[in-house]
């Protein structure tokens, strides 16, 4: 009887922390990568940040919904971190895209078991570089599949925590951001497995030591430092191209509890306008139009800009919306001269949630979770925009659109000089959320090597040069950059594009991904195959 009081009392103590770790472990994670995207954070901890969801899959590697659980959780935790500022717009909407988002980690900690990620096989150096291997290449399969579905929301995938290292993110000119997710998932993985291996290696044996692991971890690194080093100190060509450029931020606030006064609104982005001039810019740009602000529909409201055009001859870009019998556009509209016809670009990746409602005819009630009632219609294909004096071929972009790596590849496919977004971040107040959204745009310079302007309502209004650094960024009193009104002017020089291999390859990343985990699956199956054959067919002892 005191036997089994014992027994129960171990049973018990060992209940407990099993059940604190579920949540503990997913927790932890979530906090180690979401103040990688703090700017006052000095160093990124991405790089550690999934070894204790790792510990998760491990200690429930025989239990799939419980580590489907602690995936799902950490994706709570994280996204809940990273977005809780769209909640200034909707609390419902933000919600539910979290909840959508936290299915990708769930995913991946779910498939992190037998044959692609093998918890229980004996400690050596192939074993952990295979397991770590299938990890990341999980991993960014589920990021990928995040950047298109739904229309794509690709914000903080796992190589944008790297941000603040501009020598490391020059790997993404090779395959883009799921090429540098997948080197810190990669190292995440071998990280861990090498700890598992030296705390499980028997005191008995040699000292056990992760050669192979630390030789491949230190040749990585030097690699992508050494090539990140070449690309920032060796630039192709002159500085051949330039511009100046006047964009205009007027931080008109966003509530759906304060209308906006519209000819305001319009009226200060005007004498903005008529302040640079001074400045004598080649182009002047307006962000996306935070009050409902429609040229086509209003021709008249033109007749300000053609009066400063005759002041000083410029470019005027900005955004618009576009309607027509059945449709309404979200568009970024170029006039050049009077007399010319203006460029239209419509909107190609509306935001989810935001712009329309995914499913919203499958499933009604999604409707009454958002603020917006009227879904925006996408436009049709890519086109670029033309600037005579300078000469310059220009990628325009809308909002989120920037941050979608695809889909900035498949625009700048036409060969710009430049990119420019148009955005509106006013709705998120003074929040991270205006932030986020310049360091998840950041990376289409690097991946390309054509720089970016950005144009917003309220913060970041940056330029940032072909190797992703910040050159010129609109503040106030020297260090606010979100909720400020001003002009950001800026005269910039850069070389003519050069095709990167991620240009020209896009994600083969992805693909090798897949191939990597299919012949995987297919040799350990295989190999278990025979061995339960082999076992089999073995003698018994009897005869």
């Amino acid at each position: 009887m005191d036997n089994l009081k014992i027994k129960e009392k171990k049973t018990k103590r060992i209940f407990i922390p099993s059940s604190l770790l579920f949540f503990a472990f997913p927790l932890l994670s979530a906090i180690l990568l979401g103040v990688c995207f703090n700017p006052k954070t000095p160093f990124s901890l991405g790089w550690i940040s999934l070894i204790p969801l790792l510990a998760s899959a491990d200690l429930y590697q025989q239990d799939p919904w419980k580590r489907m659980g602690c995936g799902y959780l950490f994706g709570i935790f994280f996204f809940s971190l990273s977005f809780w500022w769209i909640g200034l717009v909707t609390v419902a909407g933000t919600a539910l895209l979290i909840a959508y988002l936290a299915l990708y980690p769930a995913l991946w900690l779910l498939a992190l078991s037998r044959p692609l990620v093998n918890f229980s096989s004996p400690s050596s150096s192939p074993s952990n570089m295979l397991n770590a291997l299938a990890v990341a290449n999980l991993w960014i399969i589920l990021e990928w599949v995040r950047s298109w579905l739904f229309s794509g929301f690709s914000w903080n995938a796992l190589a944008a925590s790297a941000y603040k290292n501009i020598t490391l993110i020059q790997i993404c000119s090779l395959g883009g951001v799921f090429f540098l997710s997948w080197l810190i998932a990669f190292t995440n993985g071998l990280l861990y497995f090498s700890i598992r291996a030296l705390l499980k290696h028997d005191a008995s044996q040699l000292p056990y030591f992760p050669k192979m692991e630390a030789a491949t971890l230190t040749l990585l690194f030097g690699l992508c430092f050494f090539y990140g080093a070449h690309r920032l100190n060796n630039l192709p060509g002159e500085k051949a191209l330039k511009l100046r450029y006047a964009a205009i931020q007027p931080n008109i606030p966003q509530d759906l509890n304060i209308p906006v006064d519209p000819e305001e609104a319009f009226l200060e982005e005007i004498r903005l306008s008529r302040q640079s001039l001074s400045f004598k810019p080649d182009l002047v740009c307006w962000p996306e139009s935070p009050f409902g602000l429609d040229f086509f529909s209003s021709p008249n409201l033109l007749e300000p800009i053609r009066k400063l055009q005759a002041v000083h001859p410029f470019s005027f870009l900005s955004g618009s919306f576009k309607a027509t019998s059945n449709e309404l556009f979200n568009v970024a509209v170029l006039f050049k001269y009077p007399g010319e016809d203006p460029e239209v670009y419509a909107k190609n990746r509306l935001v989810p949630f935001g712009e329309f409602i995914p499913l919203a005819h499958v499933f009604p009630f999604l409707r009454k979770l958002v603020p917006f009632q009227i879904d925006l219609s996408a436009g049709r294909e890519p086109t670029l925009f033309s600037l005579e004096n300078p000469r310059l071929k220009i990628a325009p972009l809308i909002c989120f659109e920037d941050t979608i790596a695809s889909y900035v590849r498949k625009m700048t496919a036409q060969k710009p000089d430049l990119m420019i977004d148009l955005t509106n971040d006013g709705w998120f107040k003074d929040s991270p959320g205006a932030f986020l959204h310049m360091i998840n745009a950041l990376f289409r310079t690097v991946e390309l090597d054509i720089p970016l302007l950005r144009c917003t309502n309220t913060g970041v209004s940056v330029w940032i040069d072909q190797r992703g650094r910040i050159t010129n960024i609109l503040t106030q009193n020297g260090a606010k950059a979100v909720d400020c009104k001003g002009i950001l002017l800026g005269e910039a020089y850069w070389h003519h594009p050069v095709e990167t291999p991620y240009q020209k390859f896009g994600d083969w990343i992805i693909l090798l991904a897949f191939i990597s985990l299919v012949f995987r699956f297919f040799i350990k199956e295989n190999k278990e195959q025979n061995q339960l054959q082999a076992t089999s067919l073995k003698p018994s002892s009897k005869t």
